[in-house]
C-alpha cells in the first residue's frame, strides 16, 4: 500500500493510519491513543513515520482546527512545516527555545483544564460542540537527536505533558534515538499510550524502554506496543514531493 492510498481512505478525522501489516493498516483513534513515542537508530524510518502522522493530520484539518507545536533539535526534519499556517510554536535547532516551548505546552494544558473546570464539561471536544468559540486540536511533534532529552528536568516535563493531555484535544508525538536516557527509566515508564520501536540498538536498551528486541528487524519495519500487545508493521513509502504537495 502506498501513502497516497491512505489519504484517499477517508478515515474518521480522529483516526490516523500507521504502516501496513500483511496489507492491513493500524488505525489509531487519537482521542484514545493521544501520546506516541517512536524510538530507533538514525536512518531507521522514525522521521518518515512522524511525517506520515503530520501529513495525515493537516490533510484532514484546516489551520483553524489544528495547530502544530514543533521541536526539532537537529533543525532538519520539521523545517517543512514551520512556516505554514498550521505552525503555532517552533523550536528548530534551538535547545533553549525547545525547553521554553515545553513550558508553554504545560501552560496550555493548565489553561485547557481550567476551561473544562469552569464550564463543568469533560473534554475540549464537548466544549467545541457547545460553544461558538472553538479551541483547536494541538499536535505536538518532537524530533530529537540525543539532545533535548539530556536537558535538565526535561524527562519530568515530558512525563508531565504525556500524563495530563487526556480529553484536551492534544496529540503528542516524540521521536528519539536516545533510548538510553533516564526518561525511559523513570517510574512513570513513559505513560505513553503507544510505543513504536525501529530496530532498537541493543537488547538492554529494549528492556529499559519496555519495548521488544529483535536482531533481524529491518529498516523500515517497526514494532508497536499498545494495550499490552506487540504487533509488527512495515513503514509506508512515499517520495519527498508528497510533503510539499500536501502543504501546498
Amino acid at each position: 500500500m502506498q501513502f497516497r492510498e491512505v489519504l484517499k481512505k477517508n478515515l474518521d478525522k480522529n483516526k490516523i493510519a500507521l504502516g501496513t501489516k500483511v496489507g492491513d493498516l493500524l488505525d489509531l483513534d487519537i482521542n484514545r491513543y493521544n501520546s506516541f513515542v517512536i524510538t530507533g537508530e538514525t536512518g531507521s524510518g522514525k522521521s518518515v513515520l512522524l511525517d506520515q502522522i503530520i501529513l495525515q493530520m493537516i490533510s484532514k484539518y484546516t489551520s483553524e482546527e489544528l495547530r502544530l507545536i514543533l521541536i526539532d533539535t537537529a533543525g532538519v526534519e520539521l523545517n517543512y512545516y514551520k512556516d505554514t499556517n498550521y505552525s503555532l510554536l517552533t523550536a528548530i535547532d534551538d535547545l533553549d527555545k525547545a525547553q521554553e516551548v515545553l513550558f508553554k505546552i504545560i501552560e496550555e494544558i493548565s489553561r485547557r483544564r481550567k476551561i473544562l473546570l469552569d464550564n463543568d464539561i469533560n473534554s475540549i471536544e464537548e466544549f467545541n460542540e457547545r460553544f461558538d468559540h472553538k479551541i483547536p486540536k494541538l499536535l505536538v511533534a518532537i524530533d530529537d537527536n540525543k539532545s533535548l532529552l539530556k536537558g535538565e528536568d526535561v524527562d519530568s516535563l515530558l512525563s508531565k505533558i504525556i500524563g495530563n493531555i487526556d480529553n484536551l484535544n492534544i496529540l503528542f508525538v516524540l521521536s528519539t534515538n536516545d533510548t538510553d536516557n533516564k526518561f525511559f527509566k523513570n517510574d512513570n515508564n513513559l505513560l505513553s499510550k503507544v510505543l513504536i520501536s525501529f530496530d532498537t540498538a541493543s537488547e538492554e536498551d529494549s528492556i529499559n524502554a519496555n519495548i521488544p528486541f529483535t536482531e533481524d528487524l529491518l529498516t523500515g519495519k517497526f514494532i508497536v506496543f499498545r494495550d499490552g500487545n506487540y504487533e509488527e508493521y512495515s513503514n509506508f513509502e512515499f517520495d519527498d514531493n508528497i510533503i510539499k504537495e500536501i502543504i501546498d
